[in-house]
């Protein structure tokens, strides 16, 4: 990722500061996804398939690389106000959701492969991923 800055480093913060302000985010990652229970066990099974029949709908894997720039481009501004002394935390708080949202709309969009008739008549809708909203109202995020 590519990121510039402009401006003068000798304002009121210093360089120095815009360096310590920086390692506030060193080392630190946030995740989006959904985290344990018998939901991440499904989105496991969507994701990658299974050998019982059910394809792989790679609905995690398809927002990270639809949205990887956009992850990026979001941040930005975030980023710009830990140098200016705004707080790291900032920058997750913003992501986090934002990375989530990502999920839930790569859910919804569909684009899958399709049903078996059996299930389509079971749900009585064909739309992959989404049954009794569960898996994607488990998609969150956190700091780690």
């Amino acid at each position: 990722m590519d990121i510039s800055i402009s401006g003068s480093l000798e304002g009121d913060l210093g360089i120095e500061k815009m360096i310590n302000n920086l390692k506030e985010i060193d080392g630190k990652a946030v995740e989006a996804g959904i985290f344990g229970g018998f939901e991440q066990k499904k989105a496991v099974w969507q994701e990658y398939g299974t050998n019982r029949g059910i394809p792989s709908r790679p609905f995690l894997r398809n927002a990270l690389y639809e949205n990887e720039s956009r992850f990026a481009s979001f941040i930005l501004p975030y980023l710009q106000n830990v140098l200016e002394g705004g707080s790291a935390d900032g920058v997750f708080d913003a992501l986090g959701p934002f990375m989530a949202m990502s999920i839930q709309r790569s859910i919804a969009s569909g684009g899958f492969a399709a049903l078996a008739p059996s299930t389509i008549k079971k749900k009585g809708h064909s739309k992959p991923l989404l049954d009794t909203g569960a898996m994607y109202g488990a998609v969150t995020w956190k700091k780690v």
